[in-house]
C-alpha cells in the first residue's frame, strides 16, 4: 500500500510500539501522541525511505515488465518455477540492500546484450542454463527459510 492512496497504514514503528509499550498506547489515545521532535523527524525520514523504495519497486516492476528487453535467466530457464526462484530472491533479498539493487541495476542493463551474444551459441547457453539452476535451487531455498517456508 503507498502512502499517499488515502488509506491510513500502520508503519512498522506503530507496530513496534504496540508490542513495546501498550500503556504508552492507551495513553497516546486518550490524551493524544505528545512525541518529541526527533521523533517526529525521525518517523519523516522512515516515511520517505518508504516513500523511496515503493517507488524504486515500482520502476523494477514495470521494467521486469517491459517488452523487448530479454534476460539471462528467461532465455537460459523460460518462464518456470526457476525463473520464478530467482525473481523471489532479486526481491526478498538483493533489492533491500544498496548492494543488491546495484547488482540488480547491473544485470538490468547488460543482460539483453548477453542475450543476444549468447542467442546462437547453444553449447554456452547450455553451461550457463546450468549455473543458473544450481543458483535457483540455492536461491529458493535461501527464499523458503527467510519466510519460514522450510528449515
Amino acid at each position: 500500500m503507498h502512502p499517499d492512496d488515502g488509506d491510513r497504514y500502520i508503519g512498522a514503528s506503530e507496530l513496534a510500539r504496540l508490542g513495546y509499550c501498550e500503556r504508552q498506547v492507551a495513553f497516546d489515545a486518550r490524551h493524544g501522541p505528545c512525541d518529541t521532535a526527533e521523533q517526529e523527524a525521525a518517523r519523516e525520514r522512515g516515511r520517505q525511505r518508504h516513500a523511496h523504495f515503493y517507488e524504486e519497486s515500482r520502476r523494477t516492476v514495470e521494467n521486469s515488465a517491459r517488452k523487448g528487453g530479454c534476460f539471462v535467466a528467461t532465455l537460459a530457464l523460460g518462464e518456470g518455477p526457476e525463473t520464478r526462484q530467482l525473481r523471489a530472491y532479486r526481491d526478498l533479498v538483493l533489492r533491500r540492500s544498496a548492494a543488491g539493487r546495484w547488482l540488480v541495476g547491473c544485470y538490468y542493463r547488460l543482460s539483453p546484450a548477453l542475450c543476444r551474444w549468447l542467442a546462437d551459441k547453444p553449447r554456452l547457453l547450455a553451461l550457463v542454463r546450468r549455473g543458473l539452476r544450481r543458483l535457483a535451487y540455492a536461491a529458493g531455498r535461501a527464499v523458503d527459510r527467510r519466510t519460514g517456508a522450510r528449515p
